[in-house]
């Protein structure tokens, strides 16, 4: 399933009321899924506060909670434009 999919799966509206419910929260294994990474790596950037995530509880075994939409919009202002990517392979061979 595409992105736009899940993204649109997790934040129906409500027609004809012109309201929208808010997006439901999903687990790590469906961000997980979303990124195309491991769980234990979401839950580890997650801990590191790399993506956005919301914590359940105070302990040390935190449930962590994601929106897909933000995921994608951390992910869309990570991307590496084609310059700084030609400027780094330049300075590793230095």
């Amino acid at each position: 399933m595409q992105a736009d999919g899940l993204i649109d799966q997790c934040s129906p509206s409500l027609e004809g009321r012109g309201a929208q419910e808010p997006e439901r929260f999903v687990d790590s294994a469906v961000a997980a899924n979303f990124l195309s990474v491991e769980r234990k790596m979401v839950l580890r950037l997650a801990g590191e506060g790399k993506i956005p995530a919301y914590p359940l509880g105070d302990g040390q075994r935190r449930m962590w909670r994601f929106r897909l939409s933000e995921l994608a919009k951390a992910m869309e202002q990570r991307k590496v434009s084609e310059r700084a990517r030609t400027n780094a392979r330049k300075s590793h061979r230095d």
